[in-house]
């Protein structure tokens, strides 16, 4: 879980390697546009981060580029 109930778990954050700017971009791709928002964030096994909000009516997912990825195209 990167977010709970609007609230960030910092510790999850850090182990999947994404910066708050990183997981704030993520959560503004699915649509919405506040932390306080979110009621789950979930960083999935295959690498997307699935967006859970308005009571769990909306849900979302993107497909979080890797690391390498972006170094390659730079």
């Amino acid at each position: 879980m990167l977010i709970y109930d609007g609230k960030p778990n910092s510790a999850n954050i850090a182990k999947a390697m994404l910066t708050m700017d990183e997981l704030m971009e993520a959560v503004r791709e699915h649509g919405v546009s506040d932390m306080s928002e979110v009621n789950l964030a979930i960083l999935e096994l295959d690498g997307n981060i699935s967006v859970l909000s308005n009571d769990f009516q909306s849900k979302s997912t993107k497909r979080r580029k890797s690391k390498q990825t972006i170094q390659k195209n730079q």
